[in-house]
């Protein structure tokens, strides 16, 4: 766990930070920082073994192996990790590839070549991932098909208001 790792991208004085928390077992403190980190350079799939190792000292093995699970070399306790991981998301691939987050370039995804495959899933959930993402215009024009309605609706009501206080007095 005392393991120091650099990036070349990532700025030296978080990944500095990280190994302090760690040091000081600060360990949520420091799984924080990597979500963190992961998420502004996803295409570092080390930053993710980082998490998935703090993840197993926490003692959560399947979060351990949603972070590990796109890590080439897997030692048997990552193997074992990955394999929870499956079996807590019902061992679907579509739930797994959403579980697993990675949101950097698919060609990141094309040149992993994962030399142990766990299970006969882990194919079908590389291709998930591999896949194009669907039309965010689509989740859009939902959003925006229910503000309409809604909007109308409060427009129907006032404009009913107002007829009715009309007609009355």
């Amino acid at each position: 766990m005392n393991e120091v790792f650099f990036i070349d991208k990532i700025p030296v004085k978080t990944i500095k930070k990280i190994e302090k928390d760690i040091e000081k077992n600060d360990l949520g403190k420091a799984r924080d920082r990597l979500h963190g980190l992961i998420s502004t350079f996803p295409n570092e799939l080390d930053l993710r073994r980082k998490l998935g190792d703090i993840y197993m000292a926490l003692k959560y093995p399947s979060m351990a192996g949603r972070y590990w699970y796109l890590e080439k070399n897997k030692s048997p306790e990552m193997v074992k990790a990955c394999i929870q991981f499956e079996k807590s998301m019902g061992n679907d691939p579509i739930r797994i590839g959403r579980a697993i987050k990675f949101k950097g370039d698919s060609e990141v995804l094309k040149r992993l070549q994962l030399d142990q495959v766990i299970s006969p899933i882990q194919n079908k959930v590389k291709e998930n991932l591999l896949e194009e993402p669907e039309d965010p215009f689509k989740d859009k024009l939902v959003i925006f098909g229910c503000f309409s309605i809604i909007i109308l609706t409060i427009i129907f009501a006032l404009i009913g208001v107002y007829a009715l206080f009309n007609w009355i007095f």
